[in-house]
């Protein structure tokens, strides 16, 4: 699995401090079946994203269409490069 860091298209309606334009990356936890959830109730597709640079929490769900990919996130190229170097 591939973290990824995207931009939001749109601001949150879940986390007021997540305004379009801004950053957020793939959650390195586990966020309890809340993107699934919000899927089903909604029907349409939702993953969990952190505006944590790290990948921690805390955590929102959000539609994948209000997010834009724009790279690899960081933790995840440090965790890539760290198995590269026998880490």
């Amino acid at each position: 699995m591939s973290y990824k860091m995207y931009k939001l298209l749109s601001d949150s309606k879940i986390d007021a401090s997540a305004k379009a334009g801004m950053t957020a990356y793939d959650i390195r936890g586990y966020d309890y079946g809340l993107a699934r959830d919000d899927t089903d109730i909604t029907g349409i597709h939702h993953i969990s994203v952190t505006l944590s640079d790290d990948g921690g929490y805390p955590s929102f769900t959000i539609p994948v269409s209000d997010l834009e990919v724009i790279g690899d996130a960081p933790f995840y190229t440090d965790m890539i490069a760290a198995r590269k170097a026998g880490g």
